[in-house]
């Protein structure tokens, strides 16, 4: 490794931490120095500005001559900072319960519910307030804890700020499409489609990655395989979590599970997950990007309850 006073030069940068270590050993090998420097998401393997050519062409030969191999890829082997976005989580939703039964809780939730027809007649944030109401407690505690779950891992991923906007923005996504999907006129409130959108987003992301390692090509279903199964599975009816209401606010029993939005939610977030990670791989969105789409989320929720309030029932 080089010493504090050696200056550094860049020999090669990649967003992979293995990968990183694979050429430091690989320059440690031949006799060259070197260290690996974090440079906000990326790794840089830094040498002395004497040997950076040198290292370049080694880390060149070494490339040349395990090309078509796909290297493995690793996991995190703990949560860094997803129970910050899981705590957001939490606490959202509560809160917005909580300050709609404050304010009546008959005309929060009939101005603040997914209504297909007025979404489509020019009030579409219902899509977006439709997540943060719940018919009773139970549906909120299970849409609470079962996505805090979801959204830690997702922030793993993309961070907390990006994490938990894709989640809320495919979730809302998903309500619209399903508000002009469905043959009949219906209601809907719930944080499910986003919950649904964020085990979407895991596994559309860990599919994508996988297309990248060296596995077979059938290996790249099984997180598919396995997101489809835990759809099924919590849209079947026999677990309270997945209750998704199409309702009147009336004290009445749910009519049914919205198995559409469901399915939309966890087909949107397959889309997301798998764009972050064609795009940006395994690296996550600098620190501004993640304190500014945190930002836009509160301001997004904030802009759409406004609309939602002011408008008429």
């Amino acid at each position: 490794m080089l010493s504090e006073a050696l200056p550094a030069g860049e020999a090669a940068r990649t967003r992979h931490g293995r990968v990183a270590r694979e050429y430091a050993l690989v320059l440690e090998a031949v006799g060259v120095p070197c260290e690996i420097v974090q440079v906000g998401g990326e790794h840089v393997i830094a040498t002395s500005a004497a040997d950076v050519g040198r290292a370049q062409r080694e880390l060149a030969e070494y490339d040349d001559e395990n090309r078509g191999w796909r290297r493995t890829e690793e996991l995190p082997l703990a949560l860094e900072n997803g129970w910050i976005a899981s705590l957001v989580w939490i606490f959202g939703l509560l809160a917005l319960h909580a300050l709609t039964l404050a304010r009546g809780a008959a005309s929060a939730f009939a101005k603040g519910r997914g209504d297909s027809v007025r979404i489509w007649e020019g009030e579409p944030w219902r899509a977006w307030t439709a997540l943060g109401l719940h018919a009773d407690a139970g549906h909120l505690l299970g849409n609470a804890f079962l996505g805090a779950l979801l959204v830690a891992l997702v922030a793993e991923l993309l961070g907390v700020g990006v994490g938990l906007f894709a989640v809320f923005g495919a979730g809302a996504l998903a309500n619209l499409l399903n508000a002009a999907a469905q043959g009949e006129p219906m209601r809907f409130v719930g944080a499910s489609t986003a919950v649904f959108a964020a085990l979407g987003i895991l596994g559309g992301h860990r599919w994508q990655r996988r297309k990248s390692v060296r596995r077979g090509a059938n290996g790249a279903w099984i997180p598919l395989l396995a997101s489809a199964f835990l759809l099924g599975f919590l849209s079947s009816g026999g677990n309270e979590l997945s209750h998704e209401f199409s309702r009147e606010f009336s004290g009445a029993q749910p009519q049914r599970i919205d198995v559409v939005g469901h399915a939309l939610g966890f087909v949107v977030g397959l889309g997301v997950g798998a764009l972050f990670a064609r795009t940006m791989g395994v690296r996550r969105a600098a620190s501004k990007v993640q304190a500014w789409s945190g930002f836009a989320l509160a301001l997004g929720w904030c802009a759409a309850w406004a609309l939602a309030l002011n408008a008429g029932s």
